[in-house]
């Protein structure tokens, strides 16, 4: 059975998601309360997350080269990257070091390089090999589930990703932190391609600090 995927953004009025100031207290506050066992980003979300935060010269260490032991006690949720193309490989040790992930696990395709699947493999890191030229997202999160006792998924990613989510009817809810900006035009979009109408049903709008509002919807399958 496919575990619950739950759609969590920050986004202006316009829904944009670059373009203006996020809180990431904020952010990251409401995705924790979702308790999900998982949290999902796209290859390119990942490796701008680095960019962005760290030092991308930071080089891999030996202990970095190992699967940490998980117990399964441990609360953290782990850590899942879709990069069927082989764009992390090198930066994976990255999210393995984050301290509010307790394992990461990356999602692939048929197409993806021989070498990326070696550095997988080499390096300890869990993959699911999913579709042929790209990840078969819901085959991919239904064996997650399977093998890693997954039953909710909290995405936070982009709009290429997420908009997948939408248009392939794999997202069963979505969460957005609204700020009261309109960031125009020029910045990246969610759902600018989500495909065909999706009917949702409003199930929280919560004001929070700085005038944004959470909003919590539920898509109808």
């Amino acid at each position: 059975m496919c575990p619950e995927v739950i759609i969590h953004n920050s986004v202006s009025l316009d829904h944009a998601v670059r373009g203006f100031e996020v809180d990431l207290g904020l952010h990251y506050g409401a995705l924790l309360a979702f308790e999900a066992g998982a949290v999902l980003a796209g290859s390119a979300t990942a490796k701008t997350g680095i960019e962005l935060f760290m030092d991308i010269n930071e080089p891999e260490t030996e202990a970095d080269r190992h699967r940490p032991g998980v117990r399964p006690d441990d609360p953290r949720p782990i850590f899942v990257l879709v990069d069927s193309r082989g764009i992390l490989k090198n930066l994976l040790h990255f999210y393995r070091n984050m301290e509010h992930t307790k394992d990461v696990v990356v999602l692939v395709s048929e197409a993806t390089p021989v070498d990326y699947l070696d550095y997988l493999r080499e390096r300890e890191y869990p993959f699911i090999r999913c579709g042929a030229e790209r990840v078969d997202l819901r085959a991919a999160l239904r064996e997650l589930g399977e093998r890693f006792g997954i039953t909710r998924v909290v995405s936070d990613s982009g709009p290429e990703l997420n908009d997948v989510l939408i248009r392939e009817g794999i997202a069963d809810k979505i969460s957005l932190i609204v700020y009261q900006v309109i960031a125009g035009e020029g910045e990246k979009k969610l759902f600018g391609r989500a495909g065909g109408q999706t009917a949702l049903e409003l199930q929280k709008a919560v004001p929070m600090e700085q005038g944004t509002v959470h909003l919590v919807y539920a898509a109808k399958k």
